[in-house]
């Protein structure tokens, strides 16, 4: 169970990715981000009457963690997309948001088997490989974007162990409390930015676009069932197997972006990708 969700973690972000990425074409990308988790938030609470929730003490506290970790995550990792290289940028902050669930994990007492180890260490450069397309002209991320793009990885990583830490019988109150600070931050970042420059409106007249909206709740819709299945991915088995299969992410995205976009696969994302799904076969076996 916990490598099936995980690989529906994986494509549900990789996905949420892609085509959030198309509605940021048309309007700035915290306002895709506002009301994408606005959208997830919403589906969050509709999922959680039926699956349950629990809204403890504890419960509370670590969604407002992880809530601030994901407003956090979210905003650096645009920023640090934003100043490039994002073929270095992306597989940088997906493999630090992995690596680091991977040594706490472990160093806590998670027995891997030989197996799940080396698919570990597969899936991490498997990533790099799926993310990187190499050019005659390869430019090294400066010293701001690589503060940003670690500020992203630490911050994913954050979401992850303190989902793993939440009660198996809190159901989704975690994710339902990490949404809705996540919306209330990223809601309030908007403010700050129209403040910063109130001769552009505070939310684009494009928002009204029909296709675009289609795309936020793609968008939203993506991210949240990333999100679930991650939590059931950890709970059903090692957060090490469940962090490292989920930051496959760029896979859905490049498959994507191949399918509809009719973008070339370098031979390096190709050969990524088949790691991957050599990795994903060790684990079953393992």
């Amino acid at each position: 169970m916990t490598i099936i969700f995980g690989l529906l973690s994986a494509f549900s972000y990789g996905y949420a990715d892609f085509v959030g990425a198309l509605a940021a074409k048309k309007v700035r990308a915290l306002t895709v981000t506002v009301f994408s988790f606005s959208v997830g938030l919403a589906i969050a609470l509709i999922a959680s009457l039926f699956v349950g929730s629990d809204f403890s003490s504890e419960t509370l506290r670590l969604g407002v963690m992880a809530g601030i970790c994901s407003a956090i995550a979210i905003s650096c990792l645009y920023q640090a997309l934003a100043l490039g290289p994002i073929s270095i940028v992306s597989p940088f902050t997906a493999v630090l948001s992995a690596l680091v669930p991977v040594i706490v994990d472990v160093s806590l007492g998670q027995k891997l088997s030989a197996f799940a180890g080396l698919a570990i260490a597969l899936i991490l450069i498997a990533v790099v490989l799926v993310a990187f397309v190499p050019g005659s002209k390869v430019r090294l991320p400066s010293l701001r974007a690589t503060l940003y793009s670690v500020a992203a990885g630490l911050s994913f990583s954050g979401i992850f162990l303190i989902l793993d830490a939440t009660a198996k019988d809190s159901g989704l109150g975690p994710l339902v409390v990490m949404r809705s600070v996540g919306v209330i931050l990223l809601f309030c970042a908007l403010v700050a930015v129209w403040l910063r420059n109130r001769k552009k409106p505070f939310i684009e007249t494009e928002i009204k676009n029909l296709k675009l909206i289609g795309l936020i709740f793609l968008a939203g819709t993506g991210d949240v069932i990333g999100n679930i299945a991650f939590l059931v991915a950890t709970r059903q088995g090692a957060l090490a197997i469940a962090a490292v299969l989920t930051s496959l992410y760029p896979v859905g995205t490049i498959l994507l972006a191949r399918i509809v976009l009719k973008e070339r696969i370098a031979l390096s994302q190709a050969v990524g990708i088949g790691i991957a799904l050599g990795a994903c076969v060790l684990l079953a076996v393992g």
